[in-house]
């Protein structure tokens, strides 16, 4: 049976092979969200990005999928998040092997690509604000018989 090396808890934890990460570390009382994470996240689905762990030493993890590597950068058009190659999202780890696991990664705002993903925002509020603004004045006014 694998067995999980939480550093930051100082706990080992004994699993059967192939269970969920996230489901384990709460089946142990240890939630691996934090602050408001603990009430909004997606209960595991692997969408939101908040049930962040870094893995230390990683044997025993599945690979990452280009959705869970998409949901730790931010999938919000306004905001991305910097990463480290070592932190993953626990909903998505089966436990296969032996694995160390340090619960709460630092992860800080990736300041280029956020502008990038702004501009790109406000580009498009305004002209699609634009064609909404002209496509509604041509329906009313044929509507209307103007």
């Amino acid at each position: 049976m694998p067995v999980i090396t939480l550093v930051n808890e100082g706990k080992t934890i004994e699993v059967t092979e192939g269970e969920n990460l996230r489901k384990v570390l709460r089946k142990h009382g240890i939630s691996p969200y934090l602050g408001k994470d603990n009430f909004l996240n997606c209960r595991g689905n692997g969408l939101c990005g908040t049930c962040r762990v870094e893995i230390v030493d990683g044997k025993g993890a599945s690979p990452m999928t280009p959705l869970e590597e998409a949901a730790l950068v931010g999938l919000a058009p306004f905001y991305a998040r910097l990463v480290p190659k070592n932190v993953r999202l626990s909903c998505r780890i089966d436990v296969t092997q032996d694995m160390t696991v340090r619960t709460y990664p630092k992860v800080t705002l990736d300041w280029q690509r956020t502008k990038e993903r702004l501009t790109l925002l406000i580009i498009w509020a305004f002209f699609g604000g634009t064609f909404l603004f002209v496509m509604f004045r041509l329906l009313y006014e044929i509507a209307t018989g103007l």
